[in-house]
Parts: structure tokens; sequence; C-alpha cells
């Protein structure tokens, strides 16, 4: 898989030359890098801009030198990072959007790699996590009334996830606040589509082939559901 405009570490490639390609390893380097919930940060559009923030403060030193002030940044940041480097190694390596029970359901970015068998999911910057809920399920679920959608902030929301994780895995790595199309606080018309793109990124997450060229042809198609460039490049 290739750099995606927020992945491309730009003149700071040779940073990624020699990260760790297991992923547990890596996680240490991503935490060390990007701090916590809580340390005040910005959600950088790339990666690039990232690591000018942190090159700026650590100049010239490799990125697993311990950091005493590590830059600031989302859980976004550190998909970005994570993904970048697995790529930077051609490890197929994709950021997804969902909902983490362990924050307390929050939204949440998190990094889906494929160990030459089949696509796991880790979470960077809680090492260890587990029960990360995708939005497709979510949504299916919700659709199928086993879920109740307040859970994770109601129908509307719900909807909003499954087009994030869309753009997400079709390497539009949008923050968790950008908003296009059809997103906003009402479901409206179209819940068909969302059903349709839901069962579509299930199939995905456990690696059926079709289904993601599908995917990859319905968003390319697609203006309704598609992220502009401009999100990115501007929010």
């Amino acid at each position: 898989m290739t750099q995606t405009y927020a992945t491309d570490p730009g003149r700071h490639a040779a940073l990624l030359d020699h990260l760790p390609a297991d992923v547990e390893a890596l996680g240490i380097v991503v935490r060390n890098v990007v701090g916590g919930a809580g340390t005040p940060g910005a959600d950088h559009a790339r990666l690039v801009d990232l690591l000018d923030a942190d090159q700026a403060r650590y100049p010239g030193q490799g990125l697993r030198v311990p950091r005493g002030r590590p830059v600031g940044g989302t859980c976004r940041s550190a998909a970005l990072l994570m993904v970048a480097a697995l790529r930077h190694r051609s490890l197929p390596a994709r950021s997804r959007v969902g909902f983490a029970p362990y924050l307390g359901d929050a939204a949440h970015v998190v990094v889906s790699y494929h160990d030459g068998r089949r696509w796991l999911t880790t979470d960077p910057r809680v090492p260890g996590a587990t029960g990360f809920v995708f939005p497709g399920d979510a949504w299916l679920a919700y659709r199928a009334g086993t879920l109740d959608a307040a859970r994770f902030g109601g129908g509307a929301a719900l909807r909003d996830a499954v087009l994030r994780d869309l753009a997400h895995v079709n390497g539009t790595e949008v923050r968790l606040t950008d908003e296009w199309g059809p997103m906003g606080p009402d479901l409206v018309d179209g819940l068909d589509v969302i059903d349709d793109l839901a069962a579509l990124l299930v199939s995905v997450s456990r690696g059926d082939a079709v289904a993601a060229r599908e995917l990859v042809e319905r968003y390319a198609s697609d203006h309704r559901i598609r992220a502009p460039r401009l999100v990115l490049a501007t929010t």
C-alpha cells in the first residue's frame, strides 16, 4: 500500500527507515513521539506536519530517542504515524474509524494491518486494547433493532462514523470532526445506501477481496459519500 496525502512523511521519510516492523514495538515508538490524551496539541492534517513539530523540538533525533516533551496529538495522529511506518516497509496497513468501549465508547481511530493471513486491529495509543467496534457492525445492529444507537451518540453519529471509516479505508484519512455530504444532526434519506456501505465495510474487515473492490468502486464513483480533498486541505 502506498502512502496517502495524510500519511506521506515527505522530507522526514528517513525517520521511518529503521523503525520496527513488529506492531507492539512500533506502538512504543508511536507513544514516544505522540503525546497521550490530555497532552496539549493539534490534530495535524498530515503526518509531515506532526513530524515537523517533533523535529523542531528534537532536531535530527530518531523517533526511538526518548522524548521528554512529545508532540501533542490525537488518536488519528498516532494512527497516521503507525500506518505510515508500516507502509514504509511495504506492509499493508490502514487507519480505521469506530468506537472504543475501553474509552467510554468514544469515537476513536485505530490501525488495521495485514499479517499475511488476515487483517488485525491494534490501538497505537492503548496497548493491549480489545473490543473496538467498527461502525459498519454498529450500524447494521442498530438497523436490526439489536443496538441502542444512543450508546454511540445516536443514529446520525453512527451514519457519520460509517462514512468516515469508508474514507479511511479508501485512503482519505479524515478527522473525526470532518463533515461532508449527507452528514449532519439528523437522519434523512439515503439510509439504504448506508446499509450497503456498512455491509461492505463489515466484509472488508473480514478480508473479502470482492467486497473491497466494490467498496473502492462505490467510493470513487459516488460523490455523495466521497470525502472531498478540500476537507483535509483546509480544516
